[in-house]
């Protein structure tokens, strides 16, 4: 069972987006930069204890004025301390540059492979952006699936099937191969299951290596005024 972890959490997130020139200020239990939406905030839980080694999980939470949604990073290491800070390097690396690019303007920019475009869904025009692919695991990327541009189709195809009747969608797609003949796949829109995106995901001619990867993708939709 998870359990709380009592530690300041959020001078490490601060600590992190301080790093490209954002400073926040509580408001509640979020953080708000320049007062504005989002506000942001994050807890870590310990997941499972080993005799040698600990598996955290870190929640970062996006607040906005009629909606929020939540993206959760593990961490495994020796100590808690090692773990969080594994969690918050896949949080910099893969999701981090995206928000920055959707929410904070001010902030400073690196290059990182985040994207972003403009789709027509449903007769209204949203912003679109898209963050690198988040990889983990001991093979090179290029032998786990033989063209990247696959997995984007997919995601692009299933989001312009849905209604998307808020303001602001969160996608993110997540796909495991455990190293044992099976593999995990998640895909969730504003923190709920994605089936559509799940199945096709799933489907893609993924290598069946012997060692354990991941690839994580978050997409940011925002619908701009008509």
């Amino acid at each position: 069972m998870s359990k709380l972890l009592d530690i300041d959490i959020n001078k490490q997130l601060l600590e992190v987006m301080g790093q490209f020139g954002l400073e926040f200020e509580k408001n509640g239990d979020y953080y708000f930069a320049n007062n504005s939406f989002p506000g942001i905030t994050a807890l870590a839980f310990e997941m499972e204890r080993f005799e040698n080694s600990v598996i955290v999980q870190v929640d970062i939470h996006l607040l906005f004025p009629n909606q929020s949604f939540i993206e959760s990073f593990i961490g495994h290491a020796e100590s808690v301390e090692e773990a969080v800070a594994e969690a918050f390097e896949q949080f910099e690396v893969n999701v981090l540059h995206t928000l920055i690019a959707s929410f904070w303007e001010d902030a400073k920019r690196v290059e990182n492979g985040v994207g972003t475009d403009i789709w027509e869904i449903n007769g209204h025009r949203w912003q679109i952006v898209v963050s690198n692919y988040g990889y983990r695991g001991m093979e090179p990327f290029d032998n786990i699936i033989e063209d990247s541009d696959m997995l984007y189709d997919e995601i692009e195809k299933a989001i312009k099937s849905m209604p998307l009747e808020k303001d602001i969608y969160a996608i993110r797609t997540l796909y495991t191969n455990l190293g044992n003949g099976r593999s995990v796949t998640e895909a969730l829109i504003n923190n709920e299951q994605f089936p559509e995106l799940e199945r096709a995901v799933s489907a893609l001619p993924w290598k069946n290596v012997g060692s354990q990867y991941s690839v994580r993708n978050l997409v940011i939709a925002m619908k701009l005024e008509d």
